[in-house]
């Protein structure tokens, strides 16, 4: 009877033994886990705070406007569109994410071309104007349409370019290019590589 008491007395002893030593080791290391993951939350926390810090937001917004070139006295570029965002900074520039309407004028303000686009941003310190989507331009003079993915109007030398394909509908049917070339007169228009069809009136 008093060894099976002893016995138990034993295990007790044992199992309070096994009870604290368990405390001892996962204690500390449900402490350590606590404290990293918390650590790690707020370096989340930090990255996160530091790409909304970096993400650009617009100095100004303009809505509705309406801009005038004026040379020599005067009006030869009217661009219209319903949305400016102007930014700041080494990449300054001024972004017209819902489109742009410009119209080339004639030195008595009648129509010489068009020109339409779903996005165009406005490079202040490289003097370029660069419009893509859906990109359309119509020369009044020539009767001719061209329709292209993406534009570079380089105000510096007067020129507009693209180096992908284009399309050009006129009333001698349609043709295609892999580029174009412009000046901003729209004197002089060239295709890169056209090919397509064209109707050619014969003389008699």
């Amino acid at each position: 009877m008093e060894e099976a008491q002893q016995q138990d007395q034993d295990n007790k002893v044992i199992l309070h033994k096994i009870k604290t030593t368990i405390k001892q080791v996962y204690l500390p290391l449900a402490s350590t886990l606590a404290l990293s993951f918390s650590i790690l939350s707020c370096s989340e926390k930090e990255t996160t705070i530091e790409e909304q810090e970096q993400k650009q937001y617009p100095l100004q917004v303009i809505k509705d406007a309406q801009l005038l070139r004026s040379l020599n006295g005067g009006v030869d570029i009217e661009v219209k569109t319903p949305l400016i965002e102007m930014y700041s900074g080494d990449s300054a520039r001024m972004v017209s994410p819902k489109g742009i309407e410009v119209m080339f004028l004639n030195p008595d303000l009648t129509s010489k071309a068009y020109l339409v686009a779903d996005y165009a941003v406005n490079y202040n310190n490289s003097n370029l104007y660069y419009v893509k989507d859906n990109v359309v331009i119509i020369d009044y003079k020539e009767q001719d349409t061209f329709y292209c993915q993406d534009l570079y109007w380089i105000k510096d030398s007067a020129l507009l370019r693209t180096d992908l394909p284009i399309r050009r509908q006129s009333s001698a049917g349609t043709d295609y290019g892999d580029g174009l070339r412009a000046t901003e007169s729209f004197d002089s228009v060239k295709i890169k590589n056209p090919h397509g069809t064209q109707l050619f009136e014969e003389n008699d």
